[in-house]
């Protein structure tokens, strides 16, 4: 018997009319309501069914381009959902457990005298060119783990608990965010999204660590699954469309994973292209994934049952000649620590990359791309389970164990390996992984017109002073091209050498796409290029430009406007982004040469 059945299918919406749609839903509702307990395997009742088509926005997230959405566009007065796949909102900043901040380091200099021609990341660091709301979290947050990678080295938890969700707090009148829950399906009618069907759990009294207490590439099908288990109980979630309402319902794809152009068979990018002017792509040819974890430093010799998989190709990479390598790593991403030197009491967050020169490194994982090819995932979505690798992910899973393993091993004398352990209780999981990989690239919208952002309007020669300044730009980012790579493909050249970036822009087109047109995208499922990508996936960027997309819907929603229109209206639309965030640079006082 089939424990997780596929969820009815809803009929073809193609010619009927919003009421009957809004039966239609109806309907499949009722059906997966009358679903026979037998069905379900060992659970004794089908899953609850919810229906909700209240909402202006909603946001299929998981990242930190979804909170930031969430938070816009409840101020610009729309009603929102917020879908969070795990307990813990936003991204790579919590649950993907990258809480060293990412900003832009470099400057252009002149290849003959060395002249300073782009300040990037004095430009970049100017308070007049950050978000306000993240620029003053930061502010308060701060450096307490003293890490040299960033300015702002902070445990995920007291970021989650004193910042993020008081945010959410003081918005209840009109946001509702939905913990633990997936997108499962996608409903469609011609051009526009018409309902979400989603599946959330809630664990079961006993379950431990919140639920967390399995690794994800165990768990997996589990949160997509609408059925009942021994550990969760769930609920099927369908939001949709507003029913007999002037006002449209705008729905935000802010996933990891990009998992509504999948289910909704949307235009979408994935892996990197031969050119960046080129249509096709190499779908199986992406960046290397990472699961990050914390080691805690004890003053004396402590147990660890962590795993220890024995694992070729650990190393300390391009450190691998350094004689401070060792305490070079553990201060890199430290997110505790009293000293500038490795002590008792330090958390060292371990996100560590590998070296395809030396053939090792860290608990990067470059021997297989996390997604599934664009052929497969359209396979499986009938039965939607995120449309991922599960071998790559598992494997991910045993690298970090065994990097954690291969590391504390190799402490320098004066540290007893046994002082270094795997926190279990850090990033909120009972085995220390965090709940889900960080990912740097996925798949990727198509945007109005066939629009994405190119590497070139990134990185335009330094006398532009800044990147293409697009006539309806909604958002700004800066940061340097970075490609973590697999080991299993080769890139085209032009990926492996890339220029560097000066200040750039975010258009509103990127955040559309080409064939619906109340979907919008935000930060790494942007319409871009894979180039493009690499400099564009890190958190301001992605706070900023989920910034705007959370206007962008909230005015769509309001005024019942389509991608298309709100495009033509891009003066009004950019008026009322910069109450958020700055969409023009502020350069005076910053070698910037002459923007044009």
């Amino acid at each position: 018997m089939n424990a997780n059945p596929p969820l009815p299918r809803t009929a073809s919406a193609q010619s009927f009319s919003r009421r009957d749609r809004f039966v239609a839903i109806l309907a499949a509702c009722s059906a997966l309501a009358a679903l026979a307990p037998e069905a379900y395997g060992a659970a004794p009742d089908p899953p609850a069914v919810r229906m909700l088509d209240d909402y202006d926005v909603v946001i299929a997230g998981g990242t930190t381009a979804a909170l930031a959405a969430a938070l816009a566009a409840h101020d610009e007065g729309a009603r929102v959902a917020l879908l969070e796949p795990t307990d813990w909102i936003g991204g790579q900043l919590t649950a993907s457990a990258v809480p060293a901040v990412d900003e832009a380091w470099h400057k252009v200099r002149d290849p003959q005298t060395d002249e300073v021609l782009v300040d990037v990341a004095g430009i970049a660091r100017d308070p007049r060119n950050m978000t306000p709301v993240f620029r003053d979290m930061l502010a308060q947050v701060g450096n307490p783990g003293r890490g040299w990678v960033s300015r702002y080295c902070f445990e995920p938890l007291d970021l989650l608990r004193n910042h993020l969700q008081p945010l959410i707090d003081v918005r209840r009148d009109r946001l509702d965010v939905y913990l633990n829950t997936v997108v499962k399906r996608v409903e469609t009618d011609g051009d526009a999204i018409v309902s979400l069907t989603a599946i959330r759990r809630t664990p079961r009294a006993g379950v431990t660590a919140e639920g967390y207490d399995l690794l994800l590439s165990q768990d997996l099908a589990e949160w997509y699954s609408p059925a009942d288990s021994a550990r969760f109980t769930k609920e099927v979630l369908r939001f949709a469309a507003r029913a007999n309402s002037p006002a449209a319902t705008v729905f935000l794809e802010a996933t990891e994973w990009g998992d509504l152009f999948v289910l909704a068979d949307a235009p979408y990018r994935q892996g990197c292209e031969p050119a960046e002017d080129a249509p096709d792509f190499d779908d199986t040819c992406g960046q290397a994934t990472v699961f990050d974890f914390v080691e805690e430093f004890h003053a004396k010799p402590t147990d660890d049952d962590a795993p220890d998989p024995r694992i070729d190709g650990m190393g300390f990479g391009d450190y691998a000649e350094r004689a401070d390598a060792w305490n070079q790593i553990w201060t890199y991403r430290r997110i505790r620590g009293a000293a500038a030197a490795p002590g008792p009491g330090d958390l060292c967050l371990q996100n560590w990359g590998y070296s395809r020169r030396r053939a090792e490194g860290g608990n990067d994982y470059p021997f297989g791309y996390l997604f599934l090819s664009a052929k497969l995932a359209a396979a499986q979505r009938d039965d939607w389970q995120g449309g991922l690798d599960m071998s790559v992910l598992a494997a991910a899973e045993q690298r970090a164990f065994a990097w954690h393993q291969w590391f504390r091993r190799r402490a320098p004398a004066g540290i007893d390996p046994r002082q270094i352990t795997l926190s279990r209780t850090v990033l909120g999981t009972g085995h220390g992984l965090a709940k889900l990989p960080y990912i740097r690239d996925t798949r990727r919208s198509v945007g109005l017109d066939g629009f994405v952002i190119t590497y070139d309007d990134l990185a335009p020669p330094p006398q532009h002073g800044t990147g293409t300044r697009f006539p309806d730009r909604v958002a700004l980012g800066a940061y340097a091209g970075d490609i973590h790579p697999l080991a299993t493909c080769e890139y085209p050249q032009f990926d492996e050498h890339l220029r560097p970036t000066l200040p750039f822009y975010i258009p509103f087109r990127a955040l559309t796409n080409a064939k619906y047109g109340n979907l919008l995208a935000a930060g790494k499922t942007m319409a871009q290029t894979f180039a493009a990508n690499s400099a564009i996936r890190l958190h301001p960027i992605e706070w900023s430009s989920g910034t705007a997309a959370g206007v962008a819907a909230a005015m769509m929603a309001r005024e019942g406007c389509d991608s298309r229109a709100a495009l033509a209206a891009i003066d009004r639309l950019q008026q009322r982004v910069k109450k958020f965030t700055p969409i023009d640079y502020a350069l005076d006082g910053h070698p910037a040469g002459s923007r044009p």
